[in-house]
């Protein structure tokens, strides 16, 4: 299995960089703060292999949601007042709102891997993914800096943070 896996993500990345990727759709630049975030990395199992959520609960609270390595179980911690605005200045200093809608390799590859982020502001929102293709790294970099810092605020808590467990399954 690990071999086939090996295998379905050579053929995207060489595919991707021998035929080229292609883009459609575009972002608005948007306007305002940041109100939730959302990202999804997944391959071809029920569950998502990376998923994030920063969004802020009934009572005005940030709150981090993830689940990892393709389980149905969502955890939740709440996240520092400032995440937003952290996250909205990523998507400034990267000009994120320059990433496409959707992002394709020019081969058929109808196997792999898929990616989407969305990120919802007061005005105008980002949506952006790919099926085995992603932007160029300058674009990409942003994505990546916004999920290093829900990552590390992820890896900062502990079991006794969660304050909340659902399933992907009652979204």
């Amino acid at each position: 299995m690990k071999t086939l896996i090996a295998f379905s993500l050579m053929v995207s990345l060489f595919s991707c960089s021998v035929f080229g990727t292609r883009s459609s759709g575009s972002n608005d630049k948007p306007q305002g703060a940041v109100v939730s975030y959302e990202y999804s990395y997944q391959n071809t199992m029920m569950y998502p292999i990376t998923w994030y959520e920063v969004s802020r609960d009934g009572e005005g609270r940030v709150c981090i949601a993830w689940s990892r390595d393709n389980e149905a179980e969502i955890r939740v911690i709440r996240g520092p007042e400032d995440l937003p605005g952290r996250i909205g200045a990523i998507v400034e200093e990267y000009r994120l709102y320059k990433l496409k809608n959707h992002y394709t390799p020019r081969a058929d590859i109808r196997d792999g891997y898929m990616w989407r982020t969305y990120i919802r502001f007061e005005e105008n929102s980002i949506s952006a993914g790919g099926s085995n293709a992603w932007p160029k790294e300058a674009l990409w970099a942003g994505v990546k800096a916004i999920n290093d810092t829900v990552q590390s605020l992820i890896d900062a808590s502990s079991e006794d943070d969660i304050i909340a467990r659902r399933s992907h399954d009652d979204r």
